[in-house]
């Protein structure tokens, strides 16, 4: 079993504070044992961590509190390590918006799961998901917009653009609340009035209110690909090996006859179905080969 924690927090830090920051994180995670990737900014601090037993995972909760304060924790747990490595990196953004001047500090028009709940259900609301295209299209809340994004920062353009009134009651979601924080605030410059967002977004959701409102499954950056409504390792979908996306097409390589798994846009566009990008290179050259001798 492996303990598996999504975490951040917007605390200003000092561009010498951050280098000093990634060494000590990453030399205190290296010795307790833990995998994952943590991002370190001026602006703070955003990871999504495992380690091997819950003990361990406490030691490094208790190291971040007494580093940045109080932080809101997402769990979930695998069966499998989700991780190959372990990550300390120093970023511009915590989460890239693309504008170092949006920076969230402390709780803004946040929603608990159950008043979400309660929310969704008034007249005239619009509910919105801030994610890229690749998770939305295995999961996503009962009526919600999806703004086809192929990365956050394509927000700021999609809200000059959409055709949602600025008086609407909005309520945006994302996977652990990190970039709705922005994007709230991005709305707000652009003229929003009432825009809120869902506290500790979905991950926080499905643990609280599961078979609600939400369907389908939510996809996370790690080997577990997506989890479930119990926020279990998804059965369904795998990595395509092609494009990254998540896929649940169940394949037999051409070149090796191994099983494998493709999402629908690769096998659509692809000649052939392969388990790997070095199974399709291979399978290349010997239709190639094929192709001269004849």
């Amino acid at each position: 079993m492996f303990y598996i924690s999504a975490h951040y927090k917007f605390t200003p830090l000092l561009p010498e504070e951050t280098q000093r920051m990634r060494d000590e994180l990453f030399a205190f995670g290296e010795e307790i044992g833990m995998t994952g990737l943590v991002l370190v900014g001026t602006e703070g601090l955003n990871g999504t961590v495992a380690a091997e037993t819950e003990e361990i995972l406490n030691i490094w909760k208790q190291k971040l509190e007494s580093c940045f304060g109080e932080i809101v924790f997402k769990d979930s747990f695998s069966d499998d390590q989700p991780f190959k490595r372990w990550f300390v990196k120093i970023r511009n953004e915590i989460v890239s918006l693309g504008d170092t001047e949006i920076i969230p500090h402390g709780k803004h028009n946040h929603i608990p799961p159950e008043e979400w709940d309660r929310m969704m259900e008034e007249e005239d609301v619009v509910v919105l998901d801030t994610r890229n295209t690749y998770e939305t299209e295995i999961g996503m809340f009962e009526g919600a917009i999806d703004p086809s994004l192929r990365t956050f920062q394509e927000f700021s353009e999609y809200v000059e653009k959409c055709d949602i009134p600025k008086d609407k009651k909005v309520l945006m979601y994302c996977t652990g609340g990190i970039r709705c924080e922005k994007a709230c605030l991005e709305m707000e410059r652009q003229g929003y009035e009432n825009v809120f967002q869902l506290d500790g977004g979905i991950l926080r959701y499905m643990k609280e209110r599961p078979q609600k409102k939400w369907k389908g499954e939510c996809f996370v950056f790690d080997h577990r690909v997506a989890v479930n409504e119990d926020l279990k390792p998804s059965e369904r979908y795998g990595l395509c090996p092609h494009c990254g996306d998540p896929g649940d097409q169940h394949i037999s390589c051409e070149h090796c006859q191994k099983p494998g798994m493709m999402c629908v846009r690769c096998i659509k566009s692809m000649d052939r179905q392969t388990c790997s990008k070095d199974c399709a290179y291979q399978r290349n050259l010997v239709l190639q080969k094929e192709a001269l001798v004849r």
